[in-house]
């Protein structure tokens, strides 16, 4: 699995940075992009990284990309309307293959085919 974004950070009309890393290992086959607030972005796809580690030790297997995104919606979801600010893709490998899914501050999480 292939991701590319861009490494630019702003702040309204000022550009804090160029070189930011926007790709987050969520584990091993599981990658997140960050758009939106970073602290947010950062701070959620770490704790699904911890959740899919635990899912890995509770079920002696590793979680689907499919599992993971919803996981990530399910969160999301539950703080809808306290002003998450985040829209992420959700893309790795497992035993059916590569996947994508976009999951948003809202819960929304749609799969992808082409993006």
């Amino acid at each position: 699995v292939v991701v590319a974004v861009d490494s630019r950070s702003t702040m309204g009309p000022y550009i804090a940075s160029q070189t930011v890393k926007k790709v987050i290992e969520i584990n091993p086959y599981l990658l997140g992009t960050m758009a939106g607030g970073a602290a947010d972005c950062s701070f959620w796809e770490r704790e699904l990284g911890r959740q899919c580690r635990l899912h890995e030790l509770r079920n002696k297997e590793r979680i689907s990309v499919c599992a993971a995104s919803k996981l990530l919606a399910n969160i999301t979801y539950s703080y809808k309307g306290y002003g998450l600010s985040m829209g992420t893709m959700i893309t790795g490998w497992d035993k059916t293959g590569p996947h994508l899914y976009y999951v948003d501050n809202d819960g929304t999480r749609l799969e992808g085919k082409k993006f």
